[in-house]
């Protein structure tokens, strides 16, 4: 069912990590790149920085119980994805868009399911 070898505290830490790498990146007042290499790259880092999200998650699948735990994930991802939005709105230079919510959630989604199959053995 689950074989991690990833020890506990570990997980937690690295779950803590990414919520607060998060925040950060979300606090300050541009993350503008130097040059756009292609059409909507904002979106694609959004779904890199919630697939971290998913990963740790995943990690941490043990603290959402064994029914529905990845549906709990999904859910508490896409409850922090709303909140750096709404975050974001306050800092200076930076704006809250739905699109950047879809993003995250794509990336969330798309993490979940991937890292469940692979770390978990769920299908």
């Amino acid at each position: 069912m689950y074989n991690i070898s990833f020890g506990g505290t570990l997980r937690r830490l690295f779950l803590l990590s990414v919520l607060l790498l998060i925040v950060y990146l979300s606090h300050q007042p541009s993350l503008k790149p130097p040059m756009e290499l292609f059409p909507h790259q904002d979106k694609v880092f959004h779904m890199i920085e919630f697939g971290g999200l998913g990963l740790a998650l995943v990690l941490n699948a043990d603290i959402f119980g064994s029914k529905r735990r990845r549906l709990w994930m999904i859910v508490s991802g896409v409850l922090w994805a709303a909140l750096d939005e709404l975050h974001q709105s306050f800092v200076p230079g930076r704006d809250c868009s739905l699109q950047d919510v879809f993003a995250d959630v794509a990336g969330l989604i798309l993490a979940v399911w991937i890292f469940s199959r692979i770390l978990l053995k769920e299908r």
